[in-house]
């Protein structure tokens, strides 16, 4: 299994493994597609290993976990709760089911690890429910749970578990990944981790989705008209998206994290997150540290307009005219 920009994570959960000390629980957050649920089935098969140096790789444990995947998972001790309920979260039904299995003794070995991935629609009702396992869950039970951000758990929640940030990789660990994990050819590599920043996952969506690469363009050739002021321009190609509630919402966000990359690069230099350095380097030589704040509020606002379902149509017309202010 390698897991490619978290080694210091990895190296914790180690170390807490040889001094006995692992929680009880754990949430991995961080962007999807940075490997939260690689590194929880690292944190499974851990914790799971019967050998004195974990997690080998070899005995019975690693082996099935290392052979667990989205659809299947042969470990009878890593339990992957499955989503429910109409936001395909995880149900009150679902989760007090868990509770009455986590008492049952497990199958294999000392612990049995309970996985909620993708915690972002957990509703609050939900939440309370797991609230007792999570504070004070049977000896053998160690529950691991993933999500983008942190905020969509309840506090309470939050103080009962040990959290993990999830690190990028640079884009050469992600062209590698691609290359030598998935067998992609070399220039279809740095593009992808080019136009994803290396992360790896959307770097593989990018490949598999013409239509995402046509959204990562548009961006670019947006980034690159807020840079000029071209008003027409930004608002023809935010108008390619008037018709598509999900997809403008993904461009939005791709050219907050563009407006991000211009103020970083020009006042800190890091390496860019978003989707088009080159688009985002011209616009850095246009930005004052106001008009950045400015941007990206124009841009935030807008987002969450559309995620209180106003008129798509509406809201790209008007930050199109805010952006250039």
């Amino acid at each position: 299994m390698t897991i490619y920009g978290n080694e210091p994570n990895l190296q914790l959960i180690r170390t807490m493994a040889e001094h006995d000390r692992l929680p009880h629980a754990a949430l991995i957050y961080g962007e999807r597609g940075r490997g939260r649920k690689t590194i929880a089935r690292y944190f499974a098969m851990t914790a799971l290993c019967r050998e004195a140096n974990k997690p080998c790789g070899n005995c019975p444990s690693c082996r099935k976990i290392l052979q667990d995947t989205a659809e299947v998972h042969p470990h009878p001790d890593f339990i992957w709760v499955e989503h429910s309920g109409k936001k395909q979260g995880f149900s009150v039904e679902t989760v007090r089911g868990i509770c009455k299995d986590a008492i049952v003794a497990p199958n294999d070995g000392e612990r049995k690890v309970y996985l909620f991935a993708d915690c972002d629609s957990m509703d609050i009702r939900a939440q309370n429910t797991l609230l007792k396992l999570t504070e004070e869950p049977p000896p053998h039970v160690l529950l691991l749970f993933t999500a983008e951000h942190r905020n969509v758990f309840l506090a309470t929640m939050l103080s009962r578990m040990m959290p993990l940030a999830v690190r990028p990789c640079t884009p050469e660990d992600c062209r590698r990944a691609l290359t030598e994990d998935h067998g992609i050819a070399q220039g279809d590599a740095e593009r992808a981790a080019a136009a994803c920043a290396g992360n790896i996952g959307r770097a593989l969506a990018w490949l598999q989705d013409p239509e995402l690469q046509e959204m990562t363009a548009s961006v670019g050739e947006a980034t690159n008209a807020l840079a000029d002021r071209r008003l027409y321009d930004l608002l023809r190609i935010l108008a390619r998206y008037e018709k598509d509630r999900f997809k403008a919402s993904e461009v939005l966000r791709l050219l907050d994290l563009q407006v991000r990359d211009a103020a970083l690069l020009k006042y800190e230099g890091t390496e860019p997150a978003g989707c088009d350095r080159e688009s985002a380097q011209r616009l850095s030589g246009t930005l004052s540290a106001g008009r950045s704040r400015k941007l990206h509020e124009a841009v935030q606002s807008a987002y969450e307009a559309l995620q209180a379902n106003v008129s798509v149509k509406l809201v790209l017309a008007s930050l199109g005219g805010s952006l250039l202010l």
